[in-house]
């Protein structure tokens, strides 16, 4: 009978499907692709779409925000150049969610009249993410400030 559990035990365990975590350099290339499609460079409307989440929400700003409303937020800045360094990442994965924390160092460049205008944010964040259809998506994004600087750096 010892041995007709044991043998029951083995089989049921070499049937349950091998379910392996998402990798790291998943989560990065979603973050990554999650701000190439924000962008000034981005001419595709959609790619923001296939980083994130149907219920996607942010909190940003002091509001938490939804893909219409965040996308309103940030088109009413005037920037003309982005750039983001990734920095101090912490990554926890599983089979079907993941999470990372970093420093997100942005530096633009906004035009106001004849101004151009170099901003450099700093912010601590942090993003949800979910497997959706074999693909990992942003379903949440967490950012606060940190600090900022600001200088004129010629007129147009």
């Amino acid at each position: 009978m010892k041995k007709v559990v044991i043998l029951f035990i083995v089989i049921a365990a070499s049937c349950v499907p091998k379910s392996d975590n998402i990798s790291e350099s998943e989560v990065i290339n979603t973050l990554e692709g999650f701000f190439k499609a924000l962008d000034v460079e981005n001419d595709n409307p959609n790619l923001l779409d296939e980083y994130i989440t149907r219920d996607f929400e942010i909190y940003e700003a002091g509001k938490k925000m939804n893909k219409k409303e965040f996308l309103d937020f940030v088109s009413g800045f005037p920037i003309i150049k982005t750039d983001w360094q990734f920095s101090d990442h912490r990554i926890s994965t599983g089979v079907k969610s993941a999470h990372i924390s970093l420093i997100n160092t942005g530096d633009f460049i906004l035009q106001v009249d004849s101004i151009a205008i170099n901003q450099q944010y700093k912010w601590l964040e942090s993003a949800y993410m979910v497997k959706e259809n074999d693909r990992l998506k942003i379903k949440f994004y967490f950012s606060d400030n940190i600090s900022i600087k600001s200088d004129t750096i010629k007129k147009l």
